[in-house]
């Protein structure tokens, strides 16, 4: 067993025996637990993620076990990172180098914005990705479960979460592509989305391209 704790963060130390015992439970090599069941004592969850190539369900008996197959092509992924930055694991895990574009970020701003505003209440389960990315293209740290947790806990509402992104992805975007990337494709975005301003999400990422595109070209 190995246990990725880059942070030294603390960690319950029954639950170190008892994701050993249920990393046991699973017929293959790469499979990793993260999350709050290893340093919350109240927790949802078990997350399970489990790396392979077989189309083979996995099953446990524990109902609290959630298990998420990752593919070796997602291994570059900054999902990927992220999870298994801080874990247990049932050997020592591959490691592939990260890739991530503004694209891939920006991907992730569109499905989340629509979401957070379609389900305010529950926003905090909703912005994961959403923080995960905008903090490592803003600092070019990959957070880990504990770290994103955290994060995320410092919002009060979505309206916070909806002002952290509208006040650093111009310049975030600006430090991270070049100038004439960002018109091209921010132009091209916003014209998606001019003829349904009338959504509030579409409205909000329509006046997102135009601050970044304004940041650069005035």
């Amino acid at each position: 067993m190995f246990i990725y704790n880059p942070h030294h963060e603390q960690l319950l130390n029954e639950r170190i025996k008892e994701a050993e015992e249920l990393l046991a439970q699973i017929p293959a090599k790469y499979c990793f637990i993260t999350g709050s069941f290893l340093y919350k004592e109240k927790y949802k969850d078990i997350d399970v993620f489990v790396i392979t190539r077989s189309k083979k369900e996995i099953a446990i008996k524990n109902k609290k076990v959630k298990i998420t197959i990752i593919d070796f092509n997602d291994l570059y992924s900054l999902f990927y990172h992220s999870i298994s930055k801080s874990c247990i694991a049932k050997n020592l895990l591959p490691g592939k180098p990260l890739k991530v574009t503004v694209s891939d970020y920006w991907q992730v701003i569109n499905e989340a914005i629509p979401t957070l505003l379609n389900q305010k209440d529950k926003f905090h389960k909703n912005i994961r990705f959403l923080i995960l990315y905008t903090e490592y293209f803003k600092n070019g740290e990959v957070l880990d479960t504990f770290q994103l947790n955290e994060r995320i806990d410092l919002f009060k509402d979505y309206i916070e979460v909806m002002e952290y992104i509208k006040r650093d992805l111009p310049s975030i975007m600006n430090k991270s592509a070049k100038p004439s990337y960002i018109k091209r494709f921010f132009y091209t975005q916003a014209g998606y989305y001019k003829d349904i301003l009338y959504y509030d999400a579409q409205r909000f990422l329509y006046q997102l391209a135009h601050n970044i595109i304004k940041l650069n070209y005035g």
